[in-house]
């Protein structure tokens, strides 16, 4: 098993890396400045001063924290966990993060120049200040790091390295009171890779942002084990529970992160969770998945697929579960817990545990307080209100569980407002060049056509044309996993009218439900399973389904694992072309499939 802390799988072969066209995009970019300067304070949460605005929502979406650069430096330190295992521009590209070009300085943006033109000349990267991770905590400091927003000793967030107040002398001290928040973008965006593309030298890229897309390849696990206190995210980390005797969930053979010992070992079974990996039918997976995030605060390893974030007036529910109705009440959730769940520790939070977890809601909680305090960043002798939670609200007074703010806590309304009318606008990205007309054509039929009629059925369950929403419908999970079966139930809350807590130990692929273990849609009434997903940027991802679990080297080999009934009737999300291999295979209608998926956006 393999628990490295930091995991960038660099490449040393020489990259298409373009000094000129460098050049040519930062002329462009910088002449033209970005929305919002070195603003990113909350708008006043009176919605009769404006309507929603997608111009202010593209500031909330790349810049607004809502206070949690406290929790990511004070508590996480994530910062410092970076800066002390001195990452390099490399190994940041390596770990999936994107630099955006239109946020450099001159002189920053000078240095890069002159690092891709030694490059060219045959200078290893890790030479140049691609290699030197003074050269990172810059990147940072100036802003460009997408996702990732710096703020200064008085709480402001610092002018871009682009923007004509930002100061050349300016460093990054965190010792001097700066610190760093991250936002939607930092796994919703990346760049278009114009100066160095995805896959050079890692999954990250550098160009200008495109925002609403997934960050492919972002190693969150890695990112969050680098941090020097992982333990202050412990109630989204995999927990063995002492009220079940020991009973942990999750991916492979990791036993959970166990109550009592030391911080140590706590900490070092943390970063084992996030980093680590086990064998599954011959393959090595990880604990906590590439281009995976868990939102749930319930000390399950349910590390879920990033989902895009464009036309967000297309989808619905949201989460992958469905939990939530609207999306601004699923981005509240975002924001309130998984930016920062020290919201967890206040007597809502608490509840909001009990709501979900039954009688290991106590514990998280009992356990995250004890983490924190032994940690320090509760410190003695000071009552956890004094402290915590970092987040900036615009509302306190919301029923805890409610989905208006399950914590009790909900921001500025005006600025969730403004974030989907963002991402309700946001493009699909195009198609990819070079696809075959008479394929994709083929394909359409396929797709539209029932299985009775000899095509795939696939309309029967998602939608036809791509410029129309979703059916806002939960598929039950007996019917995306027929071979899982009804396996044990650990955690009963069918006593405050919810649907039990399932382990998730039966079927075949017996994590596959791990994200609606505890938090589904039963919370709202509805059934326990998926959401329907959007079916548009295939082109742009490498796995399938919410878990990421069927995949390949290629979008196209990704699509053609999923649609090929050689995964077996036992498989989660057993939808094939052919439905069996009984009357012999099609691969050309499959590849007809797969042309016309990877072709699908909008008008």
């Amino acid at each position: 098993m393999n628990s490295q802390p930091l995991r960038p799988a660099l490449s040393r072969a020489a990259p298409l890396w373009s000094p000129v066209r460098l050049a040519l995009i930062l002329s462009a970019l910088v002449a033209t400045a970005l929305l919002g300067g070195c603003g990113g304070d909350s708008d006043d949460d009176d919605p009769v001063v404006r309507g929603p605005s997608a111009e202010q929502g593209r500031q909330v979406f790349r810049y607004e924290t809502f206070g949690n650069q406290r929790f990511w430096t004070d508590a996480m330190q994530l910062p410092q966990g970076i800066a002390g295992a001195g990452v390099t521009p490399l190994q940041a590209l390596g770990l999936g993060l994107n630099v955006n070009v239109a946020a450099l300085s001159d002189g920053t943006a000078q240095a890069l120049l002159e690092a891709l033109d030694q490059v060219g000349n045959g200078t290893p990267p890790e030479d140049t200040a691609l290699g030197n991770p003074a050269v990172t905590l810059l990147l940072i400091n100036e802003g460009a790091v997408i996702g990732v927003v710096p703020f200064d000793e008085n709480g402001d967030r610092k002018p871009l390295g682009s923007d004509a107040a930002y100061n050349s002398q300016d460093a990054l001290d965190i010792a001097g009171g700066d610190k760093v928040g991250v936002t939607c973008a930092l796994c919703h965006a990346k760049t278009d890779g114009s100066v160095v593309p995805a896959g050079a030298v890692g999954p990250g890229s550098v160009g200008a942002e495109t925002d609403g897309v997934i960050a492919g390849g972002l190693d969150v696990g890695a990112i969050f084990a680098a941090a020097d206190n992982p333990l202050a995210y412990l109630p989204l980390l995999q927990l063995q529970f002492d009220a079940l005797e020991g009973a942990t969930i999750g991916k492979g053979d990791f036993t959970g992160i166990a109550s009592g010992g030391t911080v140590a070992d706590a900490t070092a079974a943390a970063r084992t969770y996030l980093t680590g990996t086990f064998e599954d039918g011959g393959e090595e997976k990880r604990y906590y998945g590439s281009t995976s995030f868990d939102a749930t605060p319930d000390g399950i390893g349910n590390a879920t697929y990033i989902p895009p974030f464009f036309r967000t007036d297309l989808a619905a529910p949201w989460g992958h579960s469905g939990a939530f109705a609207e999306l601004n009440d699923f981005n509240n959730l975002v924001y309130t817990v998984a930016l920062d769940p020290t919201s967890l520790l206040t007597a809502d939070g608490r509840a909001f545990l009990n709501v979900l977890a039954g009688p290991v809601g106590d514990e998280i909680a009992d356990r995250y307080e004890a983490v924190l305090r032994d940690t320090g960043v509760i410190p003695d002798g000071m009552a956890v209100a004094d402290v915590l939670p970092y987040v900036d609200v615009a509302r306190t007074d919301l029923a805890p569980g409610s989905a208006a703010g399950p914590v009790g806590r909900r921001v500025s309304n005006a600025r969730l407002a403004d974030l989907a009318a963002y991402t309700d606008r946001l493009a699909a990205p195009p198609a990819p060049e070079g696809l075959n007309a008479e394929l994709i054509s083929q394909g359409e039929t396929l797709f539209t056509t029932a299985r009775m009629d000899g095509g795939a059925g696939c309309s029967g369950c998602h939608t036809a044309n791509p410029n129309q929403p979703v059916k806002d419908v939960i598929i039950p999970i007996a019917t995306l996993y027929p071979a899982y079966g009804m396996p044990p139930v650990i955690l009963d809350r069918s006593g405050a009218g919810l649907t039990p807590i399932q382990n998730s130990n039966a079927g075949p692929a017996p994590s596959y439900d791990d994200s609606v273990v505890v938090l589904d849609a039963s919370v709202r009434g509805e059934v326990r399973g998926e959401a329907k997903p959007l079916l548009l940027g295939l082109n742009t991802k490498l796995n399938y389904l919410h878990d990421g679990s069927v995949g390949g080297d290629s979008p196209a080999e990704g699509l053609e694992a999923l649609l090929n009934p050689a995964r077996g009737a036992d498989s989660p999300h057993p939808f094939y072309f052919p439905r069996n291999l009984d009357g012999g295979d099609d691969q050309g209608g499959r590849d007809a499939l797969v042309e016309y998926l990877l072709s699908r956006t909008t008008d």
